[in-house]
């Protein structure tokens, strides 16, 4: 019995062994909030250490430079050349030129001053999902729908005859979006594209893990990185920049001592590690109702999605967090 139990566990090890590293499409609104920068620091930490294998990053916003902060963080991580894309003509737009104070500090770091100027994000999903193996890709969403909705109505094209709803049904392994708020109610990510985020939810063929807004709501990080010794890290820059000082944050604050809300981060953990390692989960789905962008939870045993709920202590998910984002980049002489 103990030699069949050895083999068992030896089997086990082997099959997470040949999985080999969670292959990862990131769609992030970067410059709505700031923790798309953590979100996308930890893609990149778990990429060093082998864990996942970040295929590109495509924005779900148009006409900001949102994009050129995804490319300062990529270049910081020493991948200067990753894959990204970017929304054209329609859909949500970005809070304007910011950039967390980063673009004149990082000049010379991006190649997309506007994201405008950068490949289209459906061309990008389409591209990579078709180059990689069947069943493979984890789809991670922190911003809106429109970009998901434009690969389900995409048609076939030079990268795959298939449309989007096949061809994401054929290379996805499940999704995970960061949206909507438990159990009714209006979030920002699923109300601003209402419309994307109901056909989405609707007519999405894979499984798909929601980190709603109260998950992450009270889960702090980024003080840690924000006080780094190395002043050229553009994920310490944004938290210093954006996090207010220590005396000025209590158990009463928007943002506390330990940090911002963390809700993109939550949603990463869930994309790249075993879900019943840090989360406990509910099956049911979201599903947006009205034409105000309001969403509603039903909870249902038989659907193929779920939500995170607490398993791992939200402060103890938080050092988890905080690690991942401060571990110093392996590449950052690629500047």
């Amino acid at each position: 019995m103990m030699k069949n139990f050895l083999m068992a566990v030896a089997v086990c090890a082997a099959l997470k062994v040949a999985a080999g590293p969670v292959k990862v499409i990131f769609d992030t609104d970067m410059y709505t909030d700031y923790d798309d920068i953590g979100a996308l620091a930890m893609l990149h930490a778990l990429a060093d250490a082998g864990e996942c294998e970040l295929l590109a990053v495509v924005q779900s916003t148009r006409g900001n430079t949102g994009l050129a902060v995804v490319e300062i963080v990529n270049r910081y991580y020493g991948r200067p050349d990753l894959l990204v894309g970017a929304l054209h003509d329609t859909g949500v737009c970005g809070p304007g030129a910011r950039g967390f104070n980063l673009l004149q500090k990082y000049e010379g770091w991006y190649r997309y001053a506007d994201s405008s100027q950068a490949p289209d994000a459906t061309e990008v999903f389409r591209k990579t999902l078709a180059a990689q193996p069947d069943g493979s890709v984890v789809v991670c969403a922190v911003g809106f729908m429109t970009n998901l909705r434009r690969l389900l109505e995409s048609k076939g094209d030079q990268y795959s005859p298939l449309d989007g709803r096949a061809l994401v049904a054929k290379k996805v392994k499940k999704a995970v979006i960061m949206a909507c708020s438990y159990p009714t109610g209006k979030e920002h990510n699923s109300a601003g594209d209402w419309e994307a985020s109901k056909i989405t939810f609707d007519q999405w063929p894979t499984p798909i893990v929601f980190s709603d807004w109260q998950y992450g709501r009270y889960i702090f990080t980024g003080r840690v990185v924000s006080e780094l010794p190395d002043t050229r890290n553009p994920v310490r820059d944004a938290y210093a920049y954006r996090l207010p000082p220590r005396d000025k944050v209590n158990d009463t604050t928007y943002d506390r001592l330990a940090g911002h809300p963390s809700w993109d981060q939550t949603a990463i953990l869930a994309a790249v590690r075993e879900l019943d390692r840090y989360f406990n989960t509910e099956r049911g789905t979201y599903r947006m109702v009205g034409t105000k962008g309001e969403n509603e939870w039903v909870a249902d045993e038989s659907s193929p999605n779920c939500r995170l709920t607490v398993k791992m202590s939200k402060e103890d998910v938080g050092k988890v967090i905080d690690e991942l984002m401060a571990r110093p980049s392996k590449r950052a002489g690629v500047r």
